[in-house]
């Protein structure tokens, strides 16, 4: 079996926030930044940043302004699906954007309150072909921000968090447009969580083939959006079709 290296799990999904009253986060979600068709795009999921608010990419705490760099993402691109004698149309759990080619996000950890930087790294830009598809021989992992917290210090307001990485994940089964992956240890509970959805779930080869949706509890799964469906849906997007 082919193990993706922790620090690629690390450093493979981008923070989200949704921007409340007084400019504060008042939602937390997870995406990926991928290069495909000569574009740049940011990928998550609908049940995050389809409530029509404002969404950003956070990209870094700037230590001399003492302030977190966002990138709005504006309008979102959504799907549906349906057919020619349905009633209505079946949202689909994946949203999509493009952004600016020099768009980069970084992974830091910062010491509070002094606002030091102590690490500071480059949150990698991924380039799946979206055929990459699952294969049971093989190890997968994610790893999103978690339990997002915010405090106030000395009169300035910061949001932390905790980035988890859960790998040695191993797939199961298909279900429609969901992968089906088996955590290695007893599911946490779903506030463990609060805050992945949206994280990228690598291969062996650190390449995304899944976004995270949910999972379940009692049978210790994580489900897992399969990117290789929407394929021609992102191809059109960017040009491609």
């Amino acid at each position: 079996m082919s193990q993706v290296d922790q620090l690629e799990l690390y450093l493979s999904s981008v923070p989200l926030v949704r921007i409340g009253a007084n400019s504060l986060p008042s939602g937390h979600a997870s995406g990926c930044l991928v290069d495909y068709g000569g574009k740049r795009l940011l990928l998550t999921v609908a049940h995050a940043t389809g409530d029509n608010q404002r969404w950003a990419l956070q990209v870094r705490f700037d230590q001399t302004l003492k302030r977190t760099q966002l990138v709005g993402l504006g309008i979102m691109n959504f799907l549906a699906s349906g057919t020619l004698d349905a009633s209505h149309l079946k949202r689909i759990d994946f949203s999509y954007v493009q952004v600016p080619s020099s768009t980069v996000a970084f992974r830091q950890e910062i010491e509070i309150p002094s606002n030091v930087i102590k690490t500071e790294r480059t949150i990698k830009v991924h380039t799946p072909t979206f055929e990459e598809s699952p294969d049971s021989a093989d190890l997968y992992g994610f790893c999103g921000m978690v339990l997002p917290a915010q405090e106030e210090h000395f009169g300035a307001s910061y949001v932390s968090g905790e980035f988890r990485i859960y790998e040695n994940l191993t797939f199961l089964h298909r279900i429609d447009d969901k992968l089906v992956f088996k955590l290695p240890s007893d599911h946490p509970g779903h506030d463990q969580f609060e805050g992945c959805s949206g994280a990228p779930i690598l291969n062996g080869a650190g390449i995304p083939i899944a976004l995270v949706v949910g999972g379940c509890q009692e049978t210790d799964e994580i489900y897992g959006l399969s990117l290789a469906t929407y394929k021609v849906a992102i191809d059109i997007d960017v040009g491609l079709v």
